[in-house]
């Protein structure tokens, strides 16, 4: 909803004529609509007056009017500098850097990882249906708080590939990565993966998607240059809003207030929020954007161009993509970014260091600053949560860092946020070396890490407190509660036997005083372990059963489960993946249990996975507190 003040302006008396005759706007001849750049390249508004038409005429072209590869008038005004065309079919730009589109027989062969770089292998497709794949691709969660499924999830799409074989039944395969990996907050990396095919094959929903990661990652000139690419070939609104919006950027002012004309008259839907912000950047008065709750990459990029405030309701859609954008949004006040930020940072758009960044931009009164701990006790919150991490980081010495840390840890356990609060300490911790007058602090350096994937840092502390077998006077106790993780985190524990001594030492020191939730832990410790290769004793299953009977949970989906093993049992890779990932949805809310946890960490070994395997064993241990 848009709440403006009253105005008045001259409207193009032929924009309805352009408006009946169903005529898509082209781009300008000749320099008249020509941009204003500064040294670096970027893209800056020119609040020039309209050019004399008589001087600059407009040129009307239908859809798809001009023949493929015509020369067109606004190749005159690009965004970026033209690239001379190489013999093989590379561009080279102005920096001396080569770009190479490829005419692939098959566009889902493309990718931006091969094996040594981090992907899953070229052969991952081998026996799976096109079909099936482009489905389940198209379903693949876009939020996940699983740090050990999102690499799974973007190392998957970015992975180079034979194409799986079959007739395809739709969605596309490479728009379905592209679009996948851009609502992951993989902008850019999904952009680039785009860029693997030329522009003549690109479809319209991809060419869409890429312009949409690009304004995403505030990239105007790459958008532009696409939407110049593909304005002419398609009749959707989309693109003349697009246009518009490069056009007015480039300086032409005039030729993008006609297209506001033409979309008004069609009646065409988010044109009053695009009349304005266009109006406000053409040199009116500023827009109020009272709500926005699912914007587009395009109408995040023209608030930010225009300068116009973002409204609460922004974040009401949890894209990851889109809580990226607000992060670095300077047309959005600090509070909304923070949220952004964390929000962010739980699905992995952002890293710490990025949360961090923002953490550092808060101000806090002098006086405050002197109690920390209260302070941020009585605002809990991302304000909280960043003055403790500020102060963390600032104390000298480990000892104090760790103190610091162990309170912020508690309030978070008390208050919520602590999944933020460990993911966020990570540059921190890092900092502080195990020790052993710290035994008291690694039970809370170890789980923080692995919450993470810092698995070779909390490997330190686990070695320092001696892999849970310690009987030191200071470390016994936490170094028996460490047992399970310290055994998971091992990179080859296949065909070890459970030590039942320190089972015992484990149950005792963590649940000594609730039978229950002794059984329920044991339950998920064995079944981890078990799940990557390590035998209990025998009769162990039946002893805990003994034990009393478990609550009724939920069973695995059945279909899900059985896709699995078929998938699993043949060796198809980046199918067990995929379905793997797609079992695993659920977990923004809850932490998958143990049944399904154990069919999900077995499949991906089956298959040759075992770190990815160990790495989701690890974050469920940890997120169930074990």
């Amino acid at each position: 909803m848009i709440a403006c003040p009253d105005r008045s302006r001259t409207r193009f008396a032929l924009a309805g004529a352009v408006a009946a005759a169903g005529i898509a706007l082209g781009a300008p001849p000749g320099a008249a609509g020509e941009r204003t750049a500064p040294d670096d390249g970027r893209i800056v508004l020119a609040q020039a007056a309209p050019a004399d038409p008589r001087n600059s005429p407009v040129r009307l072209v239908a859809p798809g009017g001009a023949p493929p590869g015509a020369a067109r008038p606004e190749e005159a005004q690009q965004t970026e500098p033209p690239r001379a065309a190489a013999a093989d079919g590379r561009t080279q730009d102005g920096g001396g850097v080569t770009a190479t589109a490829l005419n692939v027989l098959d566009t889902a062969a493309v990718g931006l990882l091969d094996p040594a770089e981090g992907g899953l292998g070229l052969s991952i497709w081998q026996g799976s249906k096109r079909g099936l794949i482009e489905k389940l691709i198209s379903q693949l969660p876009a939020r996940t708080r699983s740090v050990a499924a999102r690499k799974l999830a973007v190392r998957l799409l970015a992975t180079r590939a034979k194409a799986p074989q079959g007739a395809s039944s739709g969605p596309d395969l490479l728009t379905s990565r592209v679009s996948r990996m851009a609502e992951l907050g993989e902008v850019d990396a999904a952009s680039r993966l785009a860029d693997q095919i030329s522009v003549e094959r690109t479809g319209e929903t991809l060419a869409r998607g890429t312009v949409e990661a690009l304004f995403l990652q505030n990239d105007n000139a790459g958008a532009c240059q696409r939407v110049r690419d593909f304005v002419r070939r398609s009749a959707d609104p989309y693109w003349q809003r697009a246009f518009a919006f490069c056009l007015l950027l480039s300086g032409d002012g005039a030729r993008a207030d006609m297209i506001v004309d033409v979309l008004a008259e069609r009646g065409e839907a988010d044109a009053e929020l695009f009349s304005e912000l266009i109006e406000t950047l053409n040199g009116g008065e500023p827009a109020a954007v009272e709500s926005l709750p699912d914007p587009t990459g395009l109408d995040l990029a023209m608030m930010r161009a225009a300068n116009i405030p973002l409204p609460a309701d922004v974040l009401s859609s949890d894209r990851p993509a889109v809580l990226r954008t607000v992060v670095a949004s300077p047309n959005a006040d600090l509070d909304l970014r923070l949220e952004a930020g964390e929000r962010a940072f739980l699905y992995g758009a952002i890293g710490a260091d990025g949360l961090g960044e923002l953490y550092a931009a808060v101000q806090w009164p002098e006086a405050e600053l002197k109690h920390p701990v209260s302070t941020a006790e009585g605002r809990w919150g991302p304000r909280g949560r960043a003055l403790l991490l500020r102060e963390a980081a600032a104390a000298e010495g480990p000892s104090m860092k760790a103190l610091i840390l162990s309170r912020a840890f508690g309030l978070a356990r008390e208050k919520g946020g602590r999944d933020i609060l460990a993911g966020a300490s990570a540059p921190v911790l890092k900092s502080i070396p195990p020790d052993p007058t710290l035994a008291w602090f690694a039970p809370e350096a170890v789980s923080a890490l692995l919450a993470t994937g810092h698995v070779e840092e909390a490997r330190g502390w686990l070695r320092m407190t001696g892999n849970g077998t310690e009987t030191g006077p200071q470390t016994s106790r936490g170094a028996a509660r460490l047992w399970t993780l310290s055994l998971l985190a091992e990179p080859d524990i296949e065909s070890r036997a459970v030590d039942e001594q320190a089972l015992r030492k484990w149950r005792d020191a963590t649940y000594a005083d609730d039978g229950e939730k002794a059984r329920k832990a044991t339950v998920l410790a064995l079944t981890l372990l078990e799940a990557l290769g390590v035998e209990p004793g025998p009769g162990r299953w039946g002893e805990l059963l003994a034990e009393g009977l478990p609550a009724r949970v939920p069973a695995p989906n059945v279909a899900w489960a059985r896709a699995l093993d078929e998938a699993s049992a043949a060796g198809r890779v980046g199918e067990t993946v995929l379905i793997v990932l797609l079992g695993l949805a659920g977990s923004n809310a809850d932490p998958p249990g143990p049944a399904a946890i154990r069919k999900a960490v077995e499949s991906l070994r089956r298959v040759g996975l075992a770190s990815e395997a160990r790495a989701l064993a690890l974050e469920t241990a940890v997120a169930h507190g074990l």
